[in-house]
C-alpha cells in the first residue's frame, strides 16, 4: 500500500516461510567470513500461546537465498516454559556472536521483578552455542543488540517500569566482565508521562558520542525520542522529540556519517520506513503525522483540497495535549463541498479530551457519546472554526466567536484514547466520511501544557507544502501493509547491514498477504540513492 510519494516495494522479496508458523523479529549480522546469520523467533501466532523456536538462518550469497543453521532453544509453555519473545543477535569486538532474547512480559516488566532476559553464546561463528544463561541480571523487556562500549564494556538497553511512576524507563544495563556478571549503569529516560520503550543505541563517530532512539509507546501522535550520553551511558541529557513516531527502532550510523533508523511506522502510512539524518540536527523537533491508508489530497494555490472517496482516509495527526488540563487553541480556515445526504464532510479531533468536531456544507456539530449540538453555517463558504479549551471550558469558534461550549471532566478520556482509527483517539483534522470535498486554506495549533513543553504548529497553504511535508521528503517507505491485513497489519521489527559497497541489506518480518496467525520474512536490497 503507497502512501508517500517514495517507496521501495518493488524491491522487496520473500526470504523465508515456515508453513503454519509466524516468523517473528528477525536480526541480522554479517560474518568476517561473508557469510550473513539472521536470528528469528519461530512461533504459532504474533503473541505464542503453544511453542516457540529460536531459531538461526545462514546465507553465503549475500541475502539471496537463506538455509537453516541451527536451533538455539525452544520453549513449549504446555510445559511450564516461558514464552520467549523477541531476539537479537550481535558479534562483538573479541569475534564471539551472543543473542539475547527477553521472556513473558507480564513476568518481568516491572523493576520489582526478576529478570527474564537470557544470553546464548558462540565462539565457532554460530556454529555451536551454550546453554542459556538465566542469570544475567539483566532487568526488563525487549532489549536491544550487545554492543561494545568505547569504554571496553559491554552493554544492552531495555525498558522497565518505575514502581515510583507506573510507568516505563529506558534503562542502560553494562558488563565489565566480558557478559558475565551485568549491572544497571542507568536511567536513559524517564519522566513519568512518556512510555519510553525499544531504545536502540547508536555508536556516532567512533564513540565520542552514544545516543539512544526510543519508541514512545502512547503512540497517536507522539513521537520517537533520543537521549545522548557523552561518557559512556553514566549520565544522558534529557530525551527529546524526533520528527518521526518509529516502532522498535533499528539504528546505526552509515559510513557516511548518518544515523539509519528504520521500524514500524506509526504516524502516517503503514508498514516499515526508514529516516536517515543527523540525530543530534532534528532532536527536539516535531513533523506532523500524514495519511495512514489511500488518500486523496492535492495541494491549490489557495487551499488544500481532500477528496472524499470509499476507503481512502485523508488525516493529519498532531501532538496530543498532555492532559484534560492543557490549554488548547486548534483553529482552521476551511469550507467544504456537498455530499451524500448532506452529512459531514471534514473533522478536527482531540484526543485526551475525547472530543470531536464534524463539518457539513450545512452546519458543524460537537460530538461525544450521545449529546451532539450543530450550529447551522454555509460551510460551502470559507469560515474560521477552532476548538479552545482552558481549565474544562471547550469553546466552539465560528470567524472567532463563540457558537457552542461545553464543559470537559477530566476523567472523561478513555485509557485507550491513542490507538485504533476512532478520530477521538488522535488529535487530527481532514477528512470525515467517503463522500464529498473539502477545502483547508490554513490551520493552526497551540497547546499549553501544565507539565510537559508548550506546543505550537502552523499552516497554510500558501506555503507551497503539504501539512506533513516532512514525512514526504524524508522518510521512505521499505514495505507497505494494508489496513484491512487480517487480523491487523503486522511488520516492522527490523535489522540491517551495510555492505562493503554501502548498499544496504534490511530483514523484516511481515503478514502481508498471508492467512491469519501467520507471517513470512522478507529482505531488502537498499541503495545510497534510495535513502538520499
Amino acid at each position: 500500500m503507497l502512501i508517500h510519494t517514495r517507496s521501495l516495494a518493488h524491491k522487496v522479496f520473500d526470504i523465508w516461510r515456515s508453513p503454519g508458523r509466524f516468523t517473528k523479529n528477525p536480526d541480522i549480522i554479517v560474518l568476517p567470513s561473508g557469510r550473513y546469520l539472521l536470528i528469528y523467533s519461530d512461533v504459532d501466532a504474533h503473541w505464542s500461546l503453544k511453542d516457540q523456536i529460536l531459531t538461526l538462518l545462514a546465507s553465503d550469497d549475500e541475502g539471496a537465498t537463506w538455509f537453516k543453521h541451527r536451533e538455539i532453544d525452544r520453549a513449549d509453555l504446555a510445559r511450564g516454559d516461558e514464552r520467549l519473545v523477541t531476539p537479537r543477535l550481535s558479534r562483538l569486538h573479541d569475534g564471539r556472536l551472543v543473542v539475547i532474547i527477553d521472556h513473558d512480559d507480564d513476568g518481568h516488566f516491572h523493576e520489582d521483578q526478576p529478570p527474564g532476559n537470557w544470553l546464548y553464546w558462540s565462539d565457532d561463528n554460530g556454529d555451536t552455542w551454550t546453554p542459556a544463561q538465566r542469570d544475567s541480571g539483566i532487568g526488563g523487556f525487549e532489549p536491544d543488540r550487545v554492543i561494545d562500549l568505547p569504554d571496553g564494556s559491554l552493554a544492552v538497553t531495555s525498558h522497565l517500569m518505575r514502581g515510583e511512576s507506573q510507568e516505563f524507563a529506558q534503562a542502560l544495563w553494562t558488563s565489565a566482565d566480558g557478559g558475565v556478571t551485568w549491572q544497571e549503569r542507568s536511567t536513559i529516560a524517564h519522566n513519568g508521562y512518556h512510555r519510553f520503550c525499544e531504545g536502540a543505541v547508536v555508536i556516532l563517530d567512533g564513540g565520542a558520542r552514544i545516543a539512544c532512539v526510543m519508541r514512545e509507546n502512547h503512540s497517536g501522535g507522539i513521537p520517537s525520542f533520543v537521549a545522548f550520553s557523552d561518557d559512556n551511558g553514566y549520565t544522558w541529557s534529557e530525551a527529546q522529540m524526533l520528527p518521526f513516531a518509529i516502532h522498535r527502532p533499528y539504528a546505526k550510523q552509515l559510513r557516511d556519517g548518518r544515523v539509519l533508523v528504520t521500524g514500524r511506522h506509526v504516524n502516517g502510512g503503514l508498514g516499515t520506513y526508514a529516516w536517515a539524518g543527523d540525530l543530534a540536527q532534528v532532536a527536539g523537533s516535531y513533523a506532523i503525522g500524514g495519511p495512514r491508508r489511500k488518500y486523496s489530497a492535492k495541494l491549490r494555490d489557495d487551499a488544500l483540497l481532500i477528496e472524499n472517496l470509499p476507503e481512502q482516509e485523508c488525516r493529519y495527526t498532531l501532538l496530543p495535549p498532555e492532559s484534560a488540563f492543557s490549554t488548547i487553541d486548534f483553529e482552521a480556515e476551511v469550507r467544504v463541498g456537498a455530499s451524500a445526504g448532506n452529512t459531514a464532510v471534514a473533522f478536527m479531533s482531540l484526543s485526551r479530551l475525547s472530543q470531536l468536531l464534524t463539518i457539513a456544507p450545512d452546519y458543524i456539530a460537537i460530538s461525544r457519546g450521545r449529546h451532539d449540538m450543530r450550529h447551522p453555517v454555509d460551510m460551502t463558504r470559507f469560515h474560521r472554526v477552532g476548538l479552545h479549551h482552558h481549565r474544562g471550558w471547550l469553546q466552539v469558534k465560528l470567524d472567532g466567536e463563540t457558537v457552542m461550549h461545553r464543559c470537559v471532566f477530566r476523567e472523561e478520556w478513555p485509557a485507550s484514547d491513542f490507538h485504533g482509527g476512532n478520530p477521538l483517539r488522535r488529535t487530527q483534522f481532514g477528512q470525515y466520511g467517503e463522500s464529498g470535498r473539502s477545502h483547508w486554506r490554513s490551520v493552526s495549533y497551540r497547546l499549553g501544557n501544565p507539565n510537559l513543553a508548550d506546543f505550537e504548529w502552523t499552516w497554510s497553504a500558501a506555503s507551497g507544502e503539504y501539512p506533513d511535508q516532512y514525512q514526504r521528503e524524508r522518510m521512505i517507505q521499505l514495505h507497505g501493509n494494508h489496513p484491512a491485513q487480517t487480523p491487523w497489519p503486522d511488520h516492522g521489527y527490523s535489522s540491517w547491514i551495510q555492505r562493503e559497497d554501502g548498499s544496504i541489506f534490511l530483514v523484516d518480518y511481515s503478514n502481508a498477504g498471508d492467512i491469519a496467525d501467520t507471517a513470512h520474512l522478507v529482505g531488502l536490497n537498499i541503495d545510497l540513492e534510495d535513502i538520499s
